[in-house]
């Protein structure tokens, strides 16, 4: 060959040198910068908490009684998260042509897919009738269509920006760290002493401009009981279902010694985040979670059944050890009443008139006169004169009252359990207002108007209820009960799913479009009618009313798609390589994600790591696919 040949043959073939790895590193071993806004998202935006003052938009104000919201969980990860998602979009343009070329059928499905549930994303926020709250999220969730954007830029920028094995590690190890310091905060918040919420926590959490506006800091958590920096021990449970899974399946299949450690480690405090949050809803999505577990390494399990039963005994000590550290929670009442609310739902109710149940019948306004109708059909009439209150009866018979210590009491039998006090209302307490008390308990409320006549209200007076009457329902007769009052609002949820069929009613305005004066219906559910229902504490349920039904199948079409292509690729195998071992793992963190999500909502706490790890799973599979088909596309 000519020295000419030789130089052409060299040319040619510097490209080629260019995509190996660089010398003396191992093949996946290289550092990819692109990367680190994933890593970032995925453990700044879990674990920050920060006081924000938030002004709640008058129509929210309304409803949930109160015009300023200081809010620890949501706005500043949701903030963070936007200048990350900015940052991500920034990056994928200028640095396009540094991102891994991906191009296939079914990375072109999740692109489609995800382009729809953007749109309808949009356009329900757009024609919402409170587009403020719909773009931008409820006071105290920060949840609305931009934050939602925000995840689908973290979901696709994750498939493309994940090039190597070291990027999955870099995902463990972020996850770990989340993990760890929610687990350190947790064994604190479980015996009842909330770091965040003592003076050095205020001091990490609160700007020194607004600390002096804190005035009633209490702890979120119960004694028994944790939630790290996610605001509510049921976002923890979701977490768990993502978490757990995925370091049981890597620690399952680790080489070396330390991985091992740092593995079964990190399993460990999973396990206990998950039963010390007492999440029922992070019980089902792990529960599910193991159940595609067992199905993908069944061939593994049956051929090394003695190393398999080790690490089942292991996980089953753990649950016990941990168990017995909480007060046997989980044996003596988180599981048994799960399985209770499962049989419950199939059980023939003899209760399903409630209204029946209660104390009243009827409460209303009529001019001055508070009207209460009793089970029984007996009358108690208030009647306001110069802010003194007169009872009689339906019969106009006067109702004695007697004071003892300092408390007055209605001694008639009839009327026993009821009594009348003057209470403050408004958004700044400056009005004043009547509630009718039942056994002990505020239930019902009076509006004073300027001409004395009384309105019947929500509990801080800034809604007037025309009527208590039943809003339409779909299911759950006698059951609303079932899981926390979610037969309830599941109940009065499904009536308002035709309307949704195209459009949703915009992002995180569920509050605003739920049944709130349901009075009696929340008095059966809660015991108490001053709550207020935000959320449907169900993700696909969350979905079709705020996005719409098109953005649900849309979001059902991305992580079906996804599920079914992680079985085509992992399950039943004999042997797995590293990568195939984390992309189950990673389909597994999304099956546990899932299934809590029957139960639990999308919160911008927890949603973060859904999405990444999604789409970490999405591009893992992508290389998998690629190694296992020789080709360079799906």
């Amino acid at each position: 060959m000519s020295q000419k040949k030789k130089q052409a043959s060299a040319k040619r073939a510097e490209p080629e040198k260019n995509t190996a790895p660089a010398a003396g590193k191992a093949p996946g071993t290289e550092k990819n910068r692109l990367f680190f806004p994933v890593l970032l998202a995925l453990t700044l935006v879990p674990l920050l908490v920060h006081l924000v003052i938030v002004s709640v938009d008058p129509n929210e104000a309304a409803q949930v009684g109160t015009a300023a919201y200081g809010d620890f969980f949501s706005r500043a990860k949701a903030f963070v998260l936007l200048l990350i998602g900015i940052a991500m979009l920034v990056l994928g343009i200028v640095f396009r042509r540094r991102f891994p070329k991906k191009r296939g059928r079914v990375l072109n499905t999740y692109l489609i897919a995800g382009g729809i549930f953007a749109l309808f994303t949009l356009l329900s926020a757009a024609f919402s009738g409170y587009a403020s709250i719909a773009f931008w999220g409820a006071h105290d969730r920060a949840e609305g269509a931009v934050t939602i954007l925000c995840y689908l830029v973290l979901l696709f920028y994750s498939v493309y920006a994940y090039h190597t094995e070291r990027d999955s590690r870099n995902i463990v190890i972020a996850l770990g760290i989340v993990a760890s310091v929610c687990a350190f905060l947790g064994v604190f918040q479980f015996f009842g002493h909330d770091l965040l919420f003592t003076d050095f926590g205020k001091a990490l959490t609160t700007a020194p401009w607004d600390r002096d506006k804190v005035t009633d800091m209490y702890s979120l958590s119960q004694s028994g009981r944790l939630y790290g920096t996610f605001f509510h021990r049921d976002y923890m449970g979701s977490f768990a279902g993502i978490v757990l899974p995925m370091f049981l399946a890597l620690a399952c299949f680790a080489k070396s010694l330390r991985s091992r450690i740092a593995l079964w480690g990190m399993t460990l405090l999973s396990l206990w985040l998950l039963l010390g949050s007492t999440s029922r809803a992070g019980l089902v999505g792990v529960f599910a979670a193991l159940v595609f577990c067992a199905v993908f390494f069944g061939k593994k399990i049956v051929r090394h059944w003695k190393i398999s039963a080790g690490c089942a005994a292991a996980v089953l000590v753990a649950f016990i050890g941990l168990n017995a550290a909480s007060g046997d929670i989980y044996t003596r009442s988180r599981i048994p009443s799960l399985f209770s609310d499962i049989a419950g739902i199939f059980q023939t109710s003899g209760g399903a008139d409630y209204l029946s149940q209660l104390p009243v019948k009827d409460v209303s306004a009529q001019g001055n006169t508070a009207v209460v109708v009793t089970q029984k059909n007996d009358v108690l009439k208030a009647t306001l004169n110069d802010h003194s209150m007169s009872l009689k009866d339906q019969n106009g018979q006067k109702i004695s009252v007697e004071t003892k210590d300092g408390n007055s009491a209605i001694a008639d039998e009839r009327f026993k359990q009821f009594n009348f006090k003057l209470v403050k209302m408004g958004l700044n307490k400056d009005s004043k207002g009547i509630a009718l008390f039942i056994d002990g308990q505020p239930q019902f409320f009076f509006r004073i108007g300027s001409d004395q006549t009384l309105h019947l209200t929500n509990a801080a007076g800034t809604k007037d209820i025309d009527s208590l009457k039943t809003p339409p329902s779909f299911g759950f007769q006698g059951k609303e009960r079932l899981g926390s009052a979610r037969g309830y609002i599941w109940s009065r949820t499904l009536p308002m799913l035709p309307g949704h069929l195209l459009l949703g009613a915009g992002p995180d305005t569920f509050v605003l479009n739920f049944p709130q004066d349901d009075l009696l219906g929340k008095y059966w559910a809660y015991g108490t009618t001053n709550m207020i229902v935000d959320k449907p504490h169900n993700l696909y349920l969350q979905i079709m009313t705020g996005e719409g039904g098109v953005a649900l199948l849309a979001f059902l079409l991305i992580v079906l798609l996804y599920v079914i292509d992680s079985i085509r690729l992992y399950a039943l195998k004999k042997e797995y390589r590293q990568s195939q071992v984390f992309g189950a793992a990673a389909c597994f963190g999304v099956v546990g994600y899932l299934f809590a999500g029957l139960f639990n909502d999308s919160v911008v706490s927890v949603a973060p790591v859904f999405w990444i790890v999604l789409g970490v799973g999405i591009a893992v599979n992508f290389q998998n696919r690629r190694e296992l088909s020789g080709q360079n596309g799906s």
